[in-house]
């Protein structure tokens, strides 16, 4: 039996201070996501689903609800833990790679243990198995200004598994890349989920993206609007996701 990952109840997410004029970004948001799973969140430009994206991810703070990531519920941890469970049980993929240009992509993809202190040799070892699983192995000596787009994306990812979190969280993964490269990335994912059990939440506007995974939370105004599951193959579910944008008015997500 699988294990939930995430479980999210009742999450409302608020800006501003009451008396003044409040924006609600999240109203009543509540999910779960098992182990191993691979899941999609779209929907319309400000329905919410960056929101979302930052309170699973501890880079901000819901106002109401529960988040419980990997049997920890984050909502109750003071700054400090938090910064401590981001750093363990989290890993990031964001849309403009975020790699530090002084480093090699080796250098890069190890920071994560580095700043856990983990042994040189164990660094090493892991830092080579998850660029073999990317692809990267043979340019790991090179800098980030050195490297194709797909490649940063790549380094990107290996930094994000590096540390084994619990949860892979993505921000417009393919964002920058062209067609090619993205479904290069999406492929590679697709590979360490399913051989890997790695569980992976992506937020995305692309259809095409989105198609490569087996659940889809659709956002809007702040709450769920639907959920779609791939139950067939990759094109018939790719068409699903876009019947479903259409009735956003617009199948920009």
């Amino acid at each position: 039996m699988q294990n939930n990952v995430v479980d999210v109840k009742h999450i409302k997410k608020i800006y501003g201070k009451k008396g003044e004029n409040q924006s609600v970004a999240l109203r009543d948001i509540s999910f779960k996501m098992k182990e191993g799973e691979f899941i999609g969140i779209m929907g319309p430009s400000g329905s919410g689903k960056t929101t979302l994206l930052n309170v699973l991810s501890t880079l901000d703070r819901s106002t109401s609800g529960e988040i419980t990531i990997a049997g920890t519920d984050i909502t109750q941890m003071n700054s400090n833990k938090l910064a401590d469970f981001r750093a363990q049980e989290l890993g990031f993929i964001f849309q403009d790679f975020n790699l530090l240009e002084n480093l090699t992509l080796y250098e890069n993809i190890a920071l994560p243990l580095s700043l856990q202190n983990v042994k040189a040799s164990k660094s090493k070892e892991r830092v080579n198995t998850v660029a073999t699983q990317l692809g990267i192995q043979d340019i790991l000596h090179k800098f980030p200004a050195e490297v194709s787009g797909g490649q940063k994306q790549r380094t990107a990812a290996a930094r994000a598994l590096v540390h084994e979190p619990a949860i892979i969280l993505g921000d417009e993964p393919t964002g920058a890349l062209d067609s090619k490269n993205a479904i290069s990335l999406l492929e590679a994912l697709t590979e360490l989920n399913k051989t890997q059990n790695v569980s992976i939440l992506m937020v995305t506007h692309d259809p095409q993206s989105a198609s490569y995974c087996e659940r889809i939370l659709f956002i809007q105004d702040g709450e769920l609007y639907k959920e779609i599951h791939r139950e067939t193959n990759r094109q018939t579910f790719y068409k699903q996701i876009l019947d479903v944008l259409a009735t956003f008015g617009s199948t920009e997500a």
